[in-house]
């Protein structure tokens, strides 16, 4: 069985859980244009490379590509893949984008949803609202494993074709909204991060702020070309 996972920090811990080799694919689907994954489109990884500043667009085009390649090979050996996903816009879109992948083969397809709150078990007990499945300790994810379940083929086609429609739509972001993944403007949050600039405050001061005060899982990367953006207005 291979596991899947969209948040590359979740799935390294996860692998330590498991002890066995987790699939990361930081495919940050909520942001730009999705032709990227069938290579259709540059534009994307030219964009994160530069906010990045770390890697090529070529180097974080093959570094995702090589995590596809993994799983296409897989999917064609007919092994079992499990797929760990929540509610975040990037792990909802790799779910929908995984069974557009396999909606035409018979290989079991089981699924792990992950909550993204929980309550401590210290005192005293915490109700805490995660970001992101890289908040998650993989020992402490393992609990899941027991409310896994299977992807009929049903399911499959029906996710497919709400998948279809995401690419068509081409949005430049997705948010998720009471479990519907929706297309919005680039400029959907620009408020709320423009109420987060200050005098003589840095970027990397600035990008903290944002991420601390908007929790909804927003690449740091991607706040930074917002507020590049936002800075020149």
């Amino acid at each position: 069985m291979m596991d899947i996972v969209f948040n590359e920090s979740f799935g390294n811990g996860l692998a330590g859980a498991l002890q066995q080799p987790v699939v990361g694919l930081q495919l940050d689907l909520q942001v730009g244009d999705l032709g990227r994954l069938t290579g259709e489109s540059t534009d994307f990884w030219q964009m994160k490379a530069q906010l990045e500043g770390t890697e090529t667009a070529t180097e974080l085009a093959q570094t995702v590509q090589q995590g596809i390649g993994q799983l296409q090979a897989a999917i064609d050996r007919g092994d079992a893949i499990r797929v760990w996903w929540s509610d975040h816009p990037d792990d909802r879109l790799g779910f929908m984008w995984l069974c557009a992948l396999m909606k035409d083969v018979s290989n079991q397809l089981t699924q792990v949803k992950v909550p993204l709150e929980r309550a401590t078990s210290g005192a005293p007990i915490v109700f805490q609202q995660l970001v992101s499945l890289g908040e998650w300790d993989g020992n402490a994810a393992l609990v899941f494993l027991s409310t896994a379940t299977d992807v009929p083929a049903s399911e499959r086609l029906a996710l497919s074709e709400e998948w279809t429609q995401q690419v068509a739509e081409n949005a430049p972001l997705r948010v998720t909204v009471n479990g519907h993944t929706l297309g919005v403007p680039v400029d959907f949050w620009d408020k709320l991060i423009a109420a987060e600039i200050r005098p003589n405050k840095s970027v990397i001061w600035t990008i903290g702020r944002v991420l601390g005060e908007l929790p909804v899982g927003l690449p740091d990367w991607w706040v930074r070309g917002r507020l590049a953006v936002l800075r020149q207005s």
